[in-house]
């Protein structure tokens, strides 16, 4: 009877912890996201920078290149407007709250998840399930320009904000995988999206490919191998303590824990895309 009961505790923990870390990825949004709240409470001396986009810019499953955002630009009040596991239909749902915040400044981030949601049946289902997509909707790269035009024309025409660009990270670190040479052809319309609309372009593919080219490594894991190595992450990160970094290494890559997110180094890039950009 005890040891059915020590069975029975052992479950009924694995079970809170999952419905934490599934409530921590899919539920949370970031401290300073613009909610009413923390819209109510700016201070007025300050610029105001929205950095928008999906869990690379939330930065819970990511590194926080937003909070390094926060810490180094006194002058600037940063609002964090990601939120994981968000594609371009999901950004348009939530735009009224970048518009809310009369940015001077506006940073886009998205793709890799309208590129991940074609990648087979089983991940548009699980974008689904989240409720990022409706049932009856199947991501494609002429739904992602149409959404990503949309997205552009509502923050022109509701903000004086100047609005930067960023093409998609890598998705995994071979780069002649399905899922990345997908994720070039989106970031070639986000480029040319930025040359039609005179958007400041930041180019955090090529920085990271280039990065990747550069220090060239056998790998360990295959793209197909993402969600699990997600939930790895994740575990490893919130439970046992681990940096993205160290999770990185574990895993074999370089830039990236999963596939997907981004640690100190691919984040770092980008986070210093943006403060350059935010100079000129």
């Amino acid at each position: 009877m005890s040891f059915f009961i020590v069975i029975l505790c052992i479950a009924l923990i694995l079970g809170l912890l999952y419905a934490w870390l599934y409530r921590k990825v899919s539920k949370h949004i970031p401290e300073n996201y613009p909610t009413d709240k923390n819209r109510h409470q700016m201070d007025a001396t300050k610029k105001v920078l929205v950095c928008f986009g999906d869990s690379n810019t939330h930065g819970n499953v990511s590194y926080n290149w937003v909070n390094d955002l926060h810490f180094q630009l006194a002058d600037y009040q940063v609002f964090n407007a990601g939120i994981n596991s968000d594609l371009t239909y999901t950004l348009l749902r939530r735009i009224d709250d970048v518009i809310a915040c009369k940015p001077d400044f506006i940073t886009i981030l998205i793709g890799t998840n309208d590129v991940n949601a074609t990648m087979g049946k089983v991940m548009e289902k699980r974008y689904q399930d989240l409720g990022r997509i409706s049932k009856g909707t199947s991501p494609n790269f002429e739904d992602f320009k149409k959404n990503y035009t949309e997205i552009i024309s509502q923050l022109k025409a509701k903000t004086q904000a100047k609005i930067a660009v960023m093409s998609l990270p890598v998705m995994g670190e071979d780069l002649a995988h399905e899922a990345n040479l997908k994720a070039d052809k989106y970031s070639e319309f986000v480029k040319q999206l930025a040359t039609d609309e005179q958007l400041i372009y930041l180019p955090v593919r090529e920085k990271q490919k280039d990065f990747l080219k550069k220090n060239l490594q056998p790998l360990k894991h295959t793209f197909e191998e993402t969600y699990k190595l997600l939930n790895f992450s994740v575990i490893s990160y919130y439970l046992l303590g681990k940096s993205w970094d160290e999770i990185t290494i574990r895993h074999g890559f370089q830039l990236t824990p999963d596939n997907l997110h981004q640690n100190s180094i691919a984040g770092g890039m980008i986070r210093d895309l943006v403060k350059e950009a935010m100079k000129n």
